[in-house]
């Protein structure tokens, strides 16, 4: 039987690390299904699928007396900007390679700052605001904007970053007394409802059977990542775990290479070098600014 390792550490980057596989994985089979299901479509029933397993969750945990607190504003507008996300990023994939769209959603930390230091007032400093602007250089020597060859979808992708950066800030406005498996089913929720009204204005076609099972089995992987995620979290701390997250990009480019043939250049791949150093970089900073908080909370005043 396999058994996590007992260092604290290093089973929360374990948890990690299967968790962006995990998210791989139900990307890569959303990316196969898309190209003969209208996304709409696509989401709404991913969506059914993943409602079910996070409400049996709730079930399980005793949580369906917490569900009416889905009505919370703060959960509300979250759950929106996740719809929104959700179909910009499937629409995105199904046109863009898999490495370069998920390399393009790890500069959210960094947009997070960003939005964080323009609408919050919280204080970045200059080094963190370096690790922004190469955070974001590298995002663009991966989209490679040009007038001849920028088209929407890499667009799409850059819009993605803002509203999932959006949606974490928001995520820190919801109230800690509520479950993370409520605010996970409030999400799923909007999202298959949303999907489906999409599939209205699309178009729906009857899935086959194939298709089905492979939205079936992303939904486990999607459910999948996001107890993991809880899971690492509860282990070990964020700054931690950072430098696993990126582990994503490696699952991401073997998916890219093994079953769509797509291979990325250099340039973007020193694109996505150049991410993950700015996001180490930035939660370094983040964790070295933490613990100073915590320092002179912990002083005697004056």
């Amino acid at each position: 039987m396999f058994r996590l390792p007992q260092n604290t550490a290093l089973r929360a980057g374990l948890l990690m690390v299967c968790a962006m596989a995990s998210f791989v994985c139900n990307d890569t089979i959303v990316k196969i299904v898309g190209e003969s299901l209208p996304v709409g479509e696509l989401i709404a029933l991913r969506g059914v699928m993943a409602m079910l397993l996070l409400g049996f969750i709730c079930f399980w945990q005793g949580l369906l007396p917490e569900l009416p607190k889905i009505r919370q504003r703060s959960i509300l507008l979250r759950s929106s900007c996740d719809l929104f996300a959700t179909i910009a990023f499937v629409t995105a994939l199904v046109h863009m390679p898999i490495a370069n769209l998920t390399s393009v959603m790890q500069a959210v930390p960094l947009a997070v700052a960003l939005l964080s230091m323009m609408f919050l007032g919280e204080d970045v400093g200059w080094r963190r605001m370096i690790a922004i602007v190469g955070g974001f250089i590298g995002v663009l020597l991966i989209v490679k904007p040009s007038v001849a060859s920028f088209n929407f979808y890499e667009l799409l992708a850059l819009l993605i970053v803002f509203f999932v950066a959006l949606r974490d800030i928001l995520t820190k406005r919801i109230p800690a007394r509520i479950p993370v498996f409520v605010v996970a089913f409030a999400n799923a929720c909007f999202v298959t409802f949303g999907g489906a009204a999409l599939a209205l204005v699309q178009g729906v076609q009857w899935p086959e059977l194939w298709q089905v099972g492979l939205l079936a089995l992303a939904a486990c992987f999607l459910s999948a990542g996001y107890l993991l995620m809880v899971a690492t979290l509860r282990v070990g701390e964020l700054t931690g775990t950072a430098p696993f997250r990126y582990s994503v990009m490696i699952f991401a480019i073997v998916s890219g290479i093994l079953v769509f043939g797509e291979f990325p250049d250099g340039i973007a791949i020193a694109g996505m070098v150049l991410i993950v150093i700015c996001g180490l970089y930035a939660a370094h900073r983040e964790a070295l600014r933490a613990r100073d908080l915590k320092d002179s909370a912990g002083r005697p005043a004056p």
